[in-house]
């Protein structure tokens, strides 16, 4: 089972929890069981895949970084954080080292490039949701606890709701990884619920969702034994589909006449702009990681080379859309990420020249000198950013911050 199956899995059950017509389905108790199954494996953080939905049905709650409880203790950290621009896990205890068992992760924060504002965020159930809930942010239906749902009744749901939808993509990826959640099951001595994994199978068979690909070889099955019996039973719908033996390895050879360049595709600005923003979300993700893990020279040759594209994209989109405020920003945070701050000091200037009383071209044009360690001008750009926004906490935190170091 591969852990890029188990993302798209819980990813694509989202989305059709989603769209479900159900009246009273408890959207939000099926993400918190949906993203705890997913924790069990070693996959990556999905959550911005789905980010609006998520939020739209209140499993995930943002605030501004002042928002945290211990705010008040640890601005410095805090506000520093916010002027990385960075994605960064929040610690229960912020500022300390990460421990599964003293200090886990209780949310997470992250620079929204759309709104060029850096955002906190929890999700149902976590500790920092807890404390979001103790201080009276939160109350109402908010602060009711997501119900915890054993694995299979919860695919039951899902697949339901797939079923509805004829939707033969979520139906063939539960059919393919829930025989191995529940050879888990049995080997953690967990419940196995037969009656849910039954009318998964005929909701499977019924829309015809059993995939032609990503099936076992017949001669891999268990045989004997109650893993056996279920296996012969859950495949015998597959029998034709299955493979007698697996394949041998052969190295394939790739046809490049054949592959379909999408450079090669008219996109619009918009599009461009779409990529840029998520390489910029992606390369923050894995600077983030470095940080906490050390360094890795094929980590960092890569965002290397996706901030190069970037770049690429920026261009083309302002190509076809010059002049563009968001475009420009977002070429000049890769820039500032590529540290040649010269250049994204003209490009952002360029932006002011465009957008003189946009608030974030000038706190993108204060990080980036707080970066190039021009402190009176990063002073001054906080300035005529409060002047626009003059209840902006993070450029008052900031500024303070400036003025009392300075």
């Amino acid at each position: 089972m591969a852990m890029h199956e188990i993302e798209t899995l819980v990813e694509l059950s989202v989305l059709c929890l989603d769209k479900s017509q159900e009246e009273g389905l408890d959207r939000r108790s099926l993400f918190f069981n949906l993203y705890k199954l997913q924790q069990q494996y070693d996959t990556g953080f999905t959550h911005f895949r789905v980010m609006d939905v998520l939020i739209k049905h209140h499993f995930v709650y943002t605030f501004p970084v002042t928002a945290h409880p211990f705010y008040a203790t640890h601005a410095a950290w805090f506000d520093a954080l916010a002027a990385s621009q960075k994605f960064s896990f929040i610690y229960e205890e912020p500022t300390a080292e990460w421990d599964q068992e003293t200090n886990p992760v209780a949310g997470y924060a992250n620079f929204d490039f759309a709104t060029q504002s850096y955002i906190l965020y929890c999700d149902a159930g976590s500790s920092l949701w807890t404390a979001m809930v103790a201080h009276g942010v939160l109350t109402g239906d908010d602060a009711a606890a997501p119900e915890k749902i054993d694995t299979f009744p919860l695919a039951h749901e899902v697949a339901e709701a797939a079923g509805e939808q004829k939707d033969k993509d979520v139906l063939g990826l539960w059919y393919q990884l829930l025989p191995y959640m529940v050879m888990e099951a049995e080997q953690e001595g967990e419940p196995i619920h037969y009656k849910a994994l039954e009318a998964i199978l005929e909701l499977v068979v019924a829309n015809d969702a059993i995939p032609d690909e990503g099936l076992p070889p017949a001669d891999e099955l268990p045989v004997g034994g109650e893993l056996g019996k279920f296996c012969k039973w859950w495949y015998a719908p597959a029998a034709d589909k299955m493979p007698a033996t697996a394949p041998e390895d052969v190295e394939e050879e790739i046809d490049l006449e054949a592959v379909a360049f999408t450079e090669q595709v008219d996109k619009s600005a918009a599009w461009y702009e779409q990529q840029v923003v998520q390489i910029l979300q992606d390369a923050n993700a894995a600077i983030t990681h470095m940080e906490d893990s050390g360094p890795n020279e094929a980590t960092q040759r890569s965002v290397y080379e996706r901030l190069q594209q970037g770049l690429v994209y920026a261009n083309k989109g302002l190509e076809l859309s010059p002049g563009q405020p968001p475009l420009l920003m977002n070429k000049g945070s890769i820039l500032m990420l590529l540290e040649q701050y010269d250049q994204a000091l003209a490009v952002y200037n360029e932006a002011l020249a465009i957008a003189p009383e946009n608030p974030y071209v000038h706190l993108n044009r204060a990080v980036l000198f707080y970066h190039m360690e021009q402190i009176p001008e990063a002073i001054a750009s906080f300035e005529q950013l409060l002047q626009l926004e003059p209840g902006n906490e993070f450029a008052q935190q900031w500024l303070s911050h400036l003025k009392s170091d300075g």
